[in-house]
């Protein structure tokens, strides 16, 4: 092999290596700039802590280098008329069909950090009714936020009164009321005797993950409890 030749590989080879190397390092440039960014992970859950408290809210975490201030929640509401749910992306674009909840104080997240947000919606506005949700930073950028489908929605973070049941006598006054939470079960009763009704009432609730359970402990006071409470003889449900 001449020395020409030999010139001419190692040039190849070095020239090579030159390429390479500054690929590698424009994409560790532009790798370094993206994580520089502001970036929002963003979810939502759904749960109740009793009937007239749900724990529906949205949980936001910085995974970005660059701190970033929330400025408001953006909710996208399905238009009720059909005519107006084909183009809902007009109206949404001329400010309609929207709601905006403003944090109740001011939040800036670091890298690593997150916050949690609880869900607020106007009242007329069922949460089923949501259909997308958006996090908006101060610089007015829009961060999407994972969202369940309307028939999601409609089970894990809706509510229903199942059954009422009152009894009283001269004496005393009970009652139970069960209500679907979400996917699970609510069993409320109250009890109190009455001198005049000025008894100090009490009450005592049950959780329940299934129906079944629910429907057994329902027939359990309803039947034998009630009646037992009434007569005296018990002092409280169990």
């Amino acid at each position: 092999m001449s020395q020409t030749e030999v010139l001419a590989i190692w040039g190849a080879v070095t020239g090579t290596v030159g390429a390479v190397a500054g690929l590698l390092g424009l994409w560790l440039r532009f790798r370094q700039h993206g994580l520089d960014k502001a970036k929002l992970l963003c979810e939502s859950s759904f749960g109740f802590d009793s009937p007239n408290r749900s724990l529906h809210k949205l949980t936001v975490r910085s995974i970005g280098r660059r701190p970033v201030a929330i400025d408001n929640i953006r909710y996208f509401i399905t238009p009720r008329d059909w005519k107006q749910r084909l183009i809902k992306s007009w109206h949404h674009k001329k400010g309609r069909w929207l709601w905006h909840q403003e944090p109740k104080q001011k939040i800036k997240l670091g890298e690593g950090e997150k916050t949690e947000i609880s869900i607020s919606l106007p009242n007329g506005i069922a949460i089923t009714e949501i259909y997308k949700v958006g996090v908006v930073d101060q610089a007015g950028k829009a961060w999407p936020v994972k969202w369940e489908a309307s028939s999601r929605l409609q089970k894990v973070a809706t509510q229903e009164t199942l059954d009422e049941i009152a009894k009283e006598n001269d004496k005393r006054v009970v009652s139970a009321t069960g209500y679907r939470l979400g996917e699970k079960y609510f069993l409320e009763t109250k009890f109190n005797t009455k001198p005049s009704r000025s008894g100090t009432p009490c009450g005592r609730s049950f959780w329940f993950l299934d129906e079944k359970k629910y429907q057994e402990k329902l027939q359990n006071i309803k039947d034998i409890q009630l009646d037992q409470f009434l007569s005296g003889d018990i002092e409280e449900l169990s």
